[in-house]
């Protein structure tokens, strides 16, 4: 039962250093958006129990309030609770803000990446920190309650006294939740690339452990529950469609490059816009790759995710080994990961999947 709609939206103003996500400079397009239509209505076949619809990217916030409601006419809105858009601070103004809330769009994530004017010059973006604190203040005034930011940590050189600035300011915001993020080089970005050359120093795992525990410890203080590796959350406010992915229900993704998670079934669309564009036209789904998911390997699957979050798993799904049990927490017939085990996650998970799951 298909739980949550994600739609990939690709379209961005520039390609930041840091990001991986299939994405293209230039102008959002209303023959997108009846694209993505076209592809919903292809998956009539599968089950739908709609509680969260999620508009990711690229920048979604690219796209002009009047293209939103036309899209929004066609969808069916009966039922879901959380309707999500990412938005960078410079895009939208504050009668943009109250449309957005008219369509039924109810939760906005900013991508405010810093507060520190060196931190975003690094980081390539367009924005200052006025500019997002403005954006933020406006989506609170229009009527806006349920709003998250971004935070990047893990840069060259940045400092606990430098995250001290940052919380000074995210304390005054109206936020709900915050997504903090560490700085990673992949491999198909610029940061990539430039780490792989040597040119990108980054901090050692001392440094990164150390301001992970600051922003946990910090953020806990604030009121923010730390219910995922990198998200916070005053209570009640945790993502129901992040949640979705976390505790293995379905979900359906649309547009170019999205994944879904269907009938124990993964599989992602074309990443090549021309193809994704052919194929959707000649009213076939647009799926690239695919992987079934049985017995042994969609336990592995579900504790991929599920350890990621506080709620971790049943107890008697798994056993841990005693090697491993120092970065395991047991509670309520649950067993969860510690901060020290969410910081070593993938090392851990490799080693746990070696025992017999």
């Amino acid at each position: 039962m298909v739980e949550g709609l994600y739609f990939h939206i690709p379209f961005c103003t520039q390609k930041c250093p840091y990001c991986d996500f299939v994405s293209f400079v230039s102008e959002p397009s209303e023959e997108y958006l009846n694209l993505l239509k076209m592809e919903l209505k292809l998956y009539e076949d599968l089950e739908f129990n709609l509680r969260t619809i999620y508009f990711g990217g690229g920048t979604p916030s690219r796209v002009p309030t009047e293209l939103w409601k036309k899209f929004f006419k066609s969808l069916d809105l009966r039922g879901v609770e959380e309707i999500t858009l990412e938005c960078n601070p410079e895009d939208y103004k504050r009668e943009d803000f109250e449309e957005l809330l008219t369509l039924g769009i109810n939760r906005l994530s900013f991508g405010v990446q810093s507060f520190l004017d060196k931190n975003l010059r690094f980081l390539g973006r367009l924005h200052s920190p006025k500019i997002s604190l403005r954006a933020i203040w406006q989506a609170h005034l229009s009527g806006f309650r349920n709003i998250s930011m971004d935070l990047i940590y893990g840069l060259p050189n940045q400092s606990l006294k430098d995250l001290r600035e940052e919380i000074k300011i995210i304390k005054d915001l109206p936020i709900t939740h915050l997504s903090a993020y560490l700085l990673t080089p992949y491999e198909d970005t610029l940061f990539g690339e430039l780490w792989r050359k040597g040119n990108l120093k980054l901090p050692c795992d001392e440094e990164i452990e150390e301001m992970f525990l600051f922003l946990s410890d910090e953020l806990s203080s604030m009121g923010f529950i730390h219910y995922e590796i990198s998200n916070f959350a005053k209570e009640g406010y945790e993502c129901k469609h992040n949640l979705l992915y976390w505790t293995h229900k379905e979900f359906l993704g649309l547009g170019v490059s999205a994944w879904s998670f269907v009938n124990k079934r993964r599989f992602g669309n074309y990443r090549d816009m021309g193809r994704y564009r052919q194929a959707v036209l000649s009213g076939k789904k647009p799926v690239e790759k695919e992987e079934h998911l049985e017995g042994k390997e969609l336990v592995k699957d579900y504790l991929f995710v599920a350890l990621r979050t506080k709620y971790g798993i049943p107890k008697g799904l798994v056993n841990i080994p005693d090697n491993l049990r120092d970065f395991f927490l047991e509670e309520n017939g649950r067993i969860r990961m510690s901060k020290r085990g969410w910081l070593l996650i993938n090392e851990i998970l490799v080693k746990l999947f070696d025992q017999k799951v």
